[in-house]
């Protein structure tokens, strides 16, 4: 159960790093927008909490 918890917690943090490189790139799609919203709100509160639980 650990193991598997390990792993939703990478991948979650994978995601948000990967959308990060998307969104600096300008390659994000609408997808992105619509669940992350703009630019300055994914840094204020997805970017901002990750950095935060990162190890």
């Amino acid at each position: 159960m650990t193991d598997y918890r390990l792993e939703q917690v990478a991948d979650y943090l994978c995601t948000i790093e990967l959308a990060l490189v998307k969104y600096e790139a300008k390659e994000d799609g609408e997808t992105y927008n619509k669940f992350f919203g703009g630019f300055g709100t994914f840094e204020k509160n997805w970017i901002k909490q990750a950095r935060r639980k990162q190890i």
